[in-house]
């Protein structure tokens, strides 16, 4: 097949999650098809990074969008229909290059990821697939209930308009995608049965990882440190669990490890607490922790920092929240409370015997659930149908 990508983000550095599921899909389907990607994106990537995106794709196209036309789009937002999620990332001049390079390319199927791109679907006549990834309306309204009186009114304005949004996605497009069970389960209930799961893997980098490293830190916590969940997650962390794990552990050294920290997660920083900003590889940090924990409060999807820690035989400790996409048993420890965190941090910093049996769990958990290669098999399967049934 010839599948036309579009993406909102460029596909790398792999520092966010929407960009490692893109990377990795394309890399897989790439061995048996042609891909023509389409990227938009704020910046111009540098030269060493669409070469390597190019080794995967017949064609690439870059689209910068500007500050000022992303501005006007907003703007028009806000007289319709359309989220501000989408209207950020949809401009005219974008849409009009973005028909161009589908009609130059000629492709059998399209491929978009999120609901961010969405109205680029609109601007074509091929048979069109979505990857949801997870429920973004839903994010959005949990981002509301921990934000500030006038933060909460526009995160729930926002939330209602990609809800009735994601209803009309379901209409639009006769195939979509979505990471987990859980999330399917929180879109609108309408055209469910369109909804496939198709799983997010783990890199051979985390699996196959065998350089033998002193274990500097007790604990640690990744991710896209100006993630709006995530720095929610790192200062439930660092604020209320850590005195509490420093009464039993006075000597306990946290790690925060992950691009992009934001002023709040900068200042976090002191003697016991480490803010790495961008690292050039994370499974280093991982190898260098004894314990990983991922305190999510807030937000939805799968979160592939616990998946690429279970692979690199790291004990894991997190929310019931996060779990309920990971739908672990007793791979992973579950705490909610500060107290719980804190109580299970220690106990378990303590008991080596639970740590072993952590890691063999959680390994044997991500090499029976996530595998890039089966699931990008499934979404080829799903892009050969939408194809068949044009």
């Amino acid at each position: 097949m010839k599948i036309l990508v579009c993406l909102s983000r460029f596909p790398y550095p792999l520092n966010k999650g929407d960009k490692l599921r893109a990377f990795y899909q394309i890399k897989e389907l790439s061995k048996q098809h042609d891909i023509y990607l389409f990227c938009l994106s704020s910046a111009t990537p540098k030269e060493k990074e669409k070469e390597l995106l190019q080794a995967f794709c017949k064609d690439l196209h870059v689209e910068k969008l500007s500050a000022f036309a992303r501005l006007v789009s907003l703007l028009k937002a806000t007289f319709v229909k359309i989220p501000f999620q989408t209207a950020f990332f949809t401009t005219k001049k974008a849409k009009k290059n973005f028909v161009a390079f589908a009609q130059k390319a000629q492709c059998d199927v399209a491929y978009f990821q999120l609901v961010r791109t969405c109205e680029y679907a609109r601007a074509i006549s091929l048979p069109i697939v979505l990857d949801f990834q997870d429920c973004m309306s839903v994010n959005i309204r949990r981002r509301a209930l921990s934000s500030n009186f006038i933060a909460k009114q526009l995160f729930l304005w926002e939330a209602g308009k990609l809800r009735r949004y994601e209803a009309k996605m379901l209409k639009l497009f006769k195939h979509t995608t979505i990471i987990t069970q859980e999330d399917k389960s929180l879109l609108p209930a309408d055209n469910q049965d369109k909804v496939f799961i198709v799983e997010n893997g783990v890199g051979n980098n985390f699996l196959n990882y065998n350089k033998s490293q002193e274990k500097c830190f007790d604990l640690m916590f990744s991710g896209n440190m100006s993630y709006a969940p995530n720095v929610d997650a790192a200062k439930f962390l660092a604020k209320q669990i850590m005195p509490l794990v420093w009464k039993t552990l006075p000597k306990c050294k946290l790690v925060l490890a992950g691009s992009n920290p934001s002023k709040e997660i900068k200042s976090l920083a002191n003697d016991k607490i480490i803010v790495t900003g961008w690292v050039d590889d994370m499974c280093e940090y991982y190898a260098k922790s004894k314990v990983f924990v991922a305190p999510m409060r807030i937000g939805t999807g799968l979160q592939n920092k616990i998946l690429e820690a279970m692979a690199m035989r790291v004990p894991c400790i997190s929310s019931s929240l996060a779990n309920k996409a990971l739908m672990c048993q007793d791979e992973i420890i579950i705490a909610d409370t500060a107290k719980d965190f804190a109580l299970q941090i220690t106990s378990l910093l303590a008991d080596e015997t639970k740590q072993q049996d952590l890691q063999i769990k959680g390994r044997h958990y991500v090499e029976q659930h996530n595998n890039w290669a089966k699931a990008s098999e499934k979404l080829e399967n799903i892009l050969e149908k939408a194809k068949c049934e044009i």
